[in-house]
């Protein structure tokens, strides 16, 4: 078979700024669930740290409830890979206790942002990473009560702007984007909408998904992460319409969305996809909750595949192939109930029952948020919808999807009983 490549050109509206609004630094957002054997994310993060022989990484647990477990664990990742462990630093600001030391309250670490040895201490570092946990917890360890960035926050801001490294995985990733996603499902997001809170409240008692500041590493949208693992597209498509931000990344567990500030591009490493919901030119009904939208694009990349900000250019992983006039499947569809948490999964509507089948020319999924209220979210072919595939052995096929298309519709529903 011919192997084709193709660059697929994604206007970006109003995020297509100036590469110079842009730092020379880079960005490794996982959306949780890193594994430690996870060679591809690992070495990427040591590569652009400096190499392995010289990276030196300063590691924030701010987010977690076991700080010091949390350190140790991605310490661990660090060294099987290469890292020097006297390179590795713990940057001690957490607000729970770790029950593993029995010696260290880690709680009293709350206060730690404004230390300026930590900061000193940061600013040597060519990579800083964030943990998982609560994001919360990250931006109220780091913003003063007027708002503004505390010692260690500058100093991450310096090494950013430096050219180097800044990452997380969960929390980690969530704070890269400024207003970010503080939490919430998808379900909660469609049934009572959106709340915001001020900068590391939680906000108790909350319906909906809540949106709060954020670090704003990040330049070009919100991110979400443990994407389809918890079945938020809902809550995505809630905040996005909310914020009226064109862009928004969805981020699958055990995979990066790493982000190269001096080229203004990203790429796709790791296990699964990064999912891009493009609203440039989308028509979004909202009120006090979603209502309606349409012409909503989404861009679904795998690893290898890029994204290019300035160009709008999306180059799949050379390996792939156009998958035009070449569908495996035939089979229709079947049409789900709860395409938010339950199956089909988001991936096998969009691939396997969409752009990987000469049948069908759309999908859709009804989804209930009340006894008499459901969304139905339908995906379909356009002129622009192209697919590439790359078939492995003992393994799932991989994936890059441009330009499918998105509505969503709030709808009334009566039951009836069939006699």
């Amino acid at each position: 078979m011919v192997r084709l490549f193709f660059l697929v050109c994604l206007y970006c509206g109003s995020l297509m700024l100036p590469h110079s609004a842009f730092s020379q630094g880079n960005l490794m957002i996982v959306g949780g669930g890193l594994e430690a054997d996870n060679q591809e994310i690992f070495d990427e993060i040591l590569r652009l740290s400096g190499g392995a022989e010289k990276a030196v990484i300063s590691v924030i647990p701010a987010a977690s409830g076991v700080a010091a477990q949390t350190f140790a664990y991605f310490s661990k990742g660090l060294i099987r890979h290469g890292a020097k462990a006297e390179n590795i630093h713990l940057i001690p600001i957490a607000m729970e206790d770790d029950d593993s030391t029995l010696d260290v309250n880690e709680a009293t670490w709350l206060n730690n942002g404004n230390d300026e040895l930590l900061a000193n201490l940061v600013r040597k570092s060519n990579c800083v990473w964030f943990s998982g946990g609560d994001q919360l917890r990250i931006i109220k360890t780091l913003h003063l009560p007027d708002g503004s960035r505390t010692a260690v926050l500058d100093a991450v801001w310096d090494v950013f702007e430096k050219g180097g490294l800044i990452g997380g995985t969960s929390a980690g990733a969530a704070i890269m984007s400024d207003p970010m996603i503080g939490n919430g499902s998808s379900l909660e997001a469609l049934m009572y909408g959106t709340e915001t809170s001020p900068p590391g409240e939680e906000l108790p008692g909350h319906q909906g998904v809540l949106l709060t500041k954020g670090l704003g590493f990040f330049p070009h949208g919100l991110v979400d992460q443990h994407f389809h693992a918890r079945s938020r597209t809902g809550r995505l498509l809630v905040a996005m319409a909310y914020t009226a931000q064109p862009m928004a990344y969805g981020i699958d567990e055990n995979t990066a969305l790493v982000y190269y500030g001096k080229e203004n591009l990203m790429k796709v490493a790791g296990a699964a996809a990064v999912t891009i919901f493009d609203a440039s030119h989308a028509k979004i009904e909202s009120s006090e909750t979603l209502s309606s939208i349409e012409n909503l694009k989404i861009h679904y990349l795998e690893s290898g595949d890029s994204y290019n900000f300035n160009t709008g250019l999306i180059v799949p992983s050379a390996e792939k192939i156009l998958l035009s006039g070449n569908e495996e499947y035939e089979e229709s569809y079947p049409f789900p109930g709860g395409m938010f948490a339950a199956a089909p999964t988001f991936q096998r509507l969009i691939t396997k029952y969409l752009m990987n089948n000469k049948t069908n020319q759309s999908v859709s999924s009804l989804n209930f948020t009340k006894k008499d209220i459901a969304y139905q979210i339908t995906l379909s072919k356009t002129d622009d919808s192209q697919a590439f595939i790359l078939n492995r052995e003992n393994s799932s096929p991989s994936y890059t999807l441009v330009s499918v298309n998105l509505s969503l519709s709030k709808m009334y529903i009566e039951l009836k009983k069939i006699e």
